[in-house]
């Protein structure tokens, strides 16, 4: 869980990740996790004062989608578009990761609680 903090990632969160080029992630499918994300996180902000008495585990942190840096036009675009369609709130659910080495790449994967994979081209 240390490592996830070098990652900008909270040690506590639970992260979804796509380090796929975005030119791999198409908008259908793009919207579709953000609109599964935002129902996560509206689940966790309703439920951070509760007692948890659902038996389910609680969530220590808002979840997050880590995806892979592509430049500060497509941070920029994403960023846009999840604010105009999904509101101020779910931009923050976004964590960039910049691009590293293999070795890198493949040790902060760990981090990550899910992988999320593109239909168009499956990893």
């Amino acid at each position: 869980r240390k490592l996830r903090v070098r990652y900008g990632l909270d040690p506590e969160a639970f992260v979804y990740c796509c380090h796929s080029r975005p030119d791999k992630i198409d908008p259908t499918t793009f919207r579709c996790w953000m609109r599964a994300l935002s129902r996560v996180r509206s689940e966790y902000f309703s439920r951070v004062n509760d007692k948890n008495e659902s038996g389910y585990p609680q969530m220590r942190a808002p979840p997050v989608l880590w995806l892979l840096r592509s430049g500060e036009e497509m941070e920029r675009n994403l960023r846009d578009l999840v604010r105009s369609e999904f509101g101020q709130d779910m931009e923050e659910a976004m964590v960039f990761a910049d691009v590293a080495e293999r070795n890198e790449h493949l040790r902060r994967l760990g981090c990550a609680d899910v992988f999320l994979d593109t239909p168009s081209y499956n990893a």
